[in-house]
């Protein structure tokens, strides 16, 4: 059962929306920054609420809220080096670090690049490195039309705080052990169907990467070209696509935090077809690491369907789900995706979703 404590976090288009499960019933509780593009929201340990907006005439905004959303302090934005060709266009990410003594928060944008700070967000350093590899130039655009590569996925380790794995679109997956000094690819055995060479070392195009809790060994990936899971903290990658061929393709992805063979992941029917497969809405399940996956579709649109549920938009806390869709339609779950509930099919397009406590 859900804790009747928890909150269900939605940033959309149109502002962040958060849900509440009162007497047993999910409802509307509030809506902060109506009308605005949220473009990453984040929850510390702490407990401190930190949102990302990107406003196409603005530019990109951060805020704090240090009381789950009763007041927000506007931050100042990580900056380039003016020496450089790039100036900030959006963020795509804000996570934070907390390991013993160690206090960090990073925030990855548009155009590629991670920016950390350790004064709780009053200044930031970009990680210079990164920015600078050596493969910069065969960077490539993506997402949302854009021309610039973007850093939208950032893993730490639980025990390790200076080993970091990033996910850039279009670049792949990099790896640094000395927190952003010295940065390696790490693709091996990731395919870019979309390139001459679909085994390049550079120029793959992650969609999310996550990290087991219990074993920070074990990673999956949903990429642009399929399912991926790592045994050996991200450095060789073995494709654990649905045989059958429908969970491929897609962008979000949740997995177990008990089991280490469990993932679900909510695929469209191909990277120029996003929609459904087949026009039915279904999140894909496996408990064997990849060698199958069964759909769960109990509640949820069977014809028709044309959501597309984008990287940060599925979200897991114990047994309840939760997913939000470009169409606005918002998913909910509390039996491990086994039965689906409608909450709201009337929201602007969702770019993340949380649930917390």
């Amino acid at each position: 059962m859900t804790s009747n404590n928890m909150k269900l976090i939605i940033g959309t288009d149109k502002g962040l929306i958060i849900y509440e499960k009162i007497k047993g019933v999910w409802k509307l509780s509030d809506i902060h920054f109506i009308g605005m593009p949220i473009g990453a929201f984040h929850q510390d340990a702490a407990g401190h609420w930190w949102v990302a907006i990107n406003h196409k005439h603005w530019g990109p905004k951060l805020y704090i809220s240090k009381d789950q959303g009763e007041t927000f302090d506007e931050l100042t934005t990580p900056k380039f080096d003016p020496s450089t060709p790039y100036s900030l266009k959006s963020i795509w990410k804000i996570e934070s670090q907390s390991i013993g003594p160690i206090e960090r928060l990073y925030v990855g944008t548009e155009p590629a690049a991670l920016f950390l700070s350790k004064d709780g967000g009053q200044s930031f350093q970009e990680l210079s490195r990164l920015s600078k590899h050596e493969s910069r130039s065969t960077w490539q655009g993506g997402g949302k039309g854009s021309n610039s590569p973007f850093l939208h996925t950032l893993v730490m380790h639980p025990d390790d705080s200076n080993a970091l794995i990033v996910g850039i679109s279009c670049a792949g997956v990099f790896q640094s052990q000395d927190l952003g000094n010295i940065w390696k690819p790490s693709n091996k055995g990731l395919k870019s169907f979309f390139l001459p060479n679909s085994e390049i070392e550079v120029g793959h195009d992650p969609h999310i990467i996550l990290r087991h809790p219990r074993d920070s060994n074990i990673l999956w990936q949903q990429n642009h070209c399929g399912i991926y899971r790592s045994e050996d903290g991200g450095h060789t990658w073995n494709d654990v696509s649905d045989p059958n061929g429908k969970a491929a393709y897609g962008f979000a992805m949740v997995i177990d935090e008990e089991d280490v063979n469990t993932a679900w992941v909510i695929p469209a029917q191909s990277d120029d077809l996003r929609y459904p497969i087949q026009n039915k809405l279904a999140v894909y399940k496996t408990t064997n690491a990849g060698k199958s996956w069964k759909a769960q579709s109990s509640g949820l649109p069977q014809e028709a369907a044309f959501d597309l549920v984008l990287r940060a938009s599925f979200a897991r806390n114990q047994q309840t789900m939760a997913f939000g869709s470009n169409n606005g339609n918002l998913y909910l779950s509390e039996d491990n995706g086994e039965h689906w509930q409608v909450l709201s099919q009337s929201l602007s397009s969702v770019r993340n979703v949380l649930l917390i406590e």
